[in-house]
């Protein structure tokens, strides 16, 4: 194994193919919009099951989030231990008894997709799944258990530069392709590797930061992770479009405090939280307990006014157009119209006090005469000239529909 670790290495640092900048894009009718669906990471972290995952799985159906759009069932890291000695993936049997194949027929009973997770890299003393020097074999292995997606993460990139992640990712999108199966592709690269240079032509998805639950470095509360991954995605808006996305990570809404290490969001955050995951065109991920949901938290999940910006058409992630003063923000995402010009609008107050914010028609580049609908209300607010205010809690937001 020593040797074949330090073979690949040489291998993937002295030979760096240049990614074919005109190639067909990797399976772009996957995501035409951004993917909706659930993860295991953000609850149950090493321990995903068999059964859990079927429970999750029954959940999306019984509480109405298949019906609103939410398709995937992710398993993320720790469903195998890593490697055989003759190559093969080890399946941790304990927690699948029923093995990968069997589980993804199950999820697809229910009418959703199934997801697994793998790395790049390569690790000696295995605790999880890496997949280096075994792309081709992993993912065809992934395509005959019938997989729809497909998360790589870099626990175990031997260097993190944006040529070697480029070689590596690009190797498993050929591996992809070659399989014939449509497999949506997220690449986990943790905000590294420079991807806004060549994450958009390989991958349906990249991530733009580090974990949601883990960033940034000292983080005491879910809002600071949300924050930090907000902010991350606002750097290359211009990027994201239909079949490729920029990743803001699994969402906290309904997540507990992970044994009391962060401070969970009030009511108020989670909406925020949401509404802007809808306005950057983030995926919507979740990572909440499914089989213990609060009503609270299903209805902020299935505001179909909310999630009709995030699957919006057009495609265009919303941009933070001004601040009205530090922490007091205008966002503005186009969205697709036959007729006038439509907006979402999201007045977001990041501060710790209530506040007013303004939404100044010509800051925002909007028409000075306009209609405007109040998507958490589900009601219209009326015509208004120039300006519109509201009072925003603090950590608040209000989203609106622009005519």
């Amino acid at each position: 194994m020593k040797n074949k670790i330090i073979i690949y290495l040489f291998t993937a640092l002295f030979t760096l193919p240049l990614l074919a900048q005109n190639a067909d894009h990797l399976n772009p009718k996957l995501a035409l919009t951004p993917p909706m669906g659930w993860s295991s990471w953000n609850t149950f972290k090493k321990n995903p099951t068999e059964e859990v995952i079927k429970q999750i799985a029954d959940a999306m159906v019984r509480t109405g989030l298949k019906d609103a759009g939410y398709t995937y069932v992710n398993i993320d890291d720790f469903w195998s231990p890593g490697r055989e000695e003759n190559s093969q993936i080890i399946v941790d049997t304990t927690k699948f008894p029923g093995g990968m194949k069997a589980l993804a027929d199950y999820i697809h009973t229910k009418g959703l997709k199934a997801g697994i997770y793998t790395n790049i890299g390569l690790k000696a003393n295995y605790e999880t799944l890496a997949s280096g020097g075994f792309y081709e074999q992993d993912i065809k292995k992934f395509a005959e258990w019938t997989y729809d997606y497909v998360k790589v993460d870099v626990n175990f990139a031997p260097i993190r530069t944006e040529e070697f992640y480029k070689k590596e990712f690009t190797d498993i999108y050929n591996a992809i392709k070659k399989t014939g199966r449509p497999m949506f592709f997220n690449i986990c690269n943790q905000g590294g590797g420079s991807y806004q240079n060549w994450a958009p032509a390989i991958a349906n998805s990249w991530r733009v930061g580090a974990d949601i639950d883990h960033s940034p470095k000292g983080a005491k509360t879910q809002w600071d992770g949300f924050i930090y991954e907000l902010d991350r995605s606002s750097a290359f808006p211009e990027i994201a479009g239909p079949g490729h996305w920029n990743d803001a990570d699994m969402m906290l809404v309904g997540v507990g405090d992970d044994g009391g290490r962060l401070v969970v969001m009030t009511q108020e955050e989670q909406k925020s939280h949401f509404s802007m995951w809808c306005m950057i065109a983030s995926p919507l991920i979740l990572g909440n307990d499914l089989r213990t949901i609060s009503k609270e938290t299903l209805d902020i999940l299935l505001n179909k006014e909310a999630i009709a910006i995030n699957q919006d058409a057009l495609g265009i992630q919303g941009k933070l157009i001004y601040e009205q003063s530090t922490g007091l923000q205008v966002w503005v995402k186009e969205l697709k119209s036959t007729k006038k010009k439509k907006y979402a609008v999201a007045l977001f107050n990041r501060t710790d006090s209530e506040a007013e914010i303004t939404l100044d028609f010509s800051k925002a580049k909007l028409n000075r005469k306009i209609k405007i609908r109040d998507v958490w209300e589900h009601k219209n607010l009326g015509k208004f000239t120039n300006t519109y205010s509201k009072r925003i809690p603090s950590h608040g937001i209000q989203m609106l529909i622009i005519k």
